[in-house]
């Protein structure tokens, strides 16, 4: 396997998110612009309601599963490292706020109680990847990457070709969910690196290739649920979902070199979205 060769001093930042995906967008999704063209409109009519709804159902399982496998973490994986429970205490109490407002909003736009859909979504959730989230900390940071990391390249392409969003989720979308999830990938990686660096380098090497693997593992198992994702999310906000497999996994790719330290090309086959 090749070794790490990157420095392993890294200024994570969504600074360094944007660059990395437009460097992705320009070779694999140039059609994506670098910045809106064109101003979204409000949800209109009772289609666009409804699509808007089944989107802030996901997005309140998305987060409330977040806060759920947090707790658990601290309580579990993390017990005796205080440091990174402060991180995960940030995560939980945000995400749990997040899932508390998008719940808010698929009430009004469904004009029903969402709750049940909501608890069954969560519960599969926990089915699909919790067990696996909660194996080891190698499998917790793969998962951990995949629901706050990765799917930044659906998020990157909504913010700039969505053509109609929820004007009542817009405000605080943008005020607070953006700066506190930009908060929790940048303590995660923080962490991270930080474990990385303090480790002997044989064990860096063995925690990396271990990383990789897990990664890999969590790739097959949320597939379905990322498809979906992008479905859920071009049915409610007309975003351009043109080449958004190879967009997903360039992007996956170059983001978990950056955050393994190695050359992407250096990196094995990766499972594609697709499959």
């Amino acid at each position: 396997m090749p070794e790490l060769n990157l420095p392993l001093s890294l200024n994570y930042d969504g600074a360094l998110e944007t660059r990395l995906f437009d460097d992705i967008r320009i070779a694999v999704a140039p059609h994506i612009p670098a910045a809106r063209q064109e101003a979204p409109r409000d949800v209109a009519d009772a289609g666009e309601r409804r699509a808007a709804g089944r989107y802030a159902v996901w997005n309140t399982v998305h987060d409330l599963f977040i806060a759920q496998v947090a707790a658990h973490a601290i309580a579990g994986l993390f017990e005796d490292d205080t440091a990174f429970q402060f991180a995960l205490a940030r995560q939980l109490g945000d995400d749990a706020a997040h899932a508390e407002f998008s719940l808010a909003r698929a009430a009004a736009l469904l004009g029903a109680d969402p709750l049940p859909q909501v608890e069954q979504g969560v519960q599969e959730a926990w089915d699909l990847i919790g067990g696996f989230a909660l194996r080891s900390w190698q499998n917790f940071l793969a998962w951990q990457f995949h629901y706050e990391h990765y799917i930044l390249a659906r998020l990157f392409v909504n913010r700039r070709t969505a053509q109609v969003l929820d004007f009542g989720h817009k405000e605080f979308g943008e005020n607070r969910i953006l700066p506190d999830e930009e908060a929790h990938r940048i303590r995660i990686t923080q962490w991270w690196l930080g474990k990385l660096e303090r480790a002997e380098p044989a064990e860096r090497e063995d925690w990396i290739d271990s990383l990789i693997q897990a990664d890999e593992d969590a790739q097959r198992i949320l597939a379905p649920y990322l498809r979906d994702s992008w479905d859920l999310n071009r049915n409610a906000t007309g975003l351009d979902t043109r080449n958004h497999v190879a967009l997903y996994d360039a992007w996956r790719r170059e983001l978990l070199a950056t955050l393994v330290r190695r050359d992407p090309a250096d990196l094995p086959a990766l499972a594609s979205l697709a499959a």
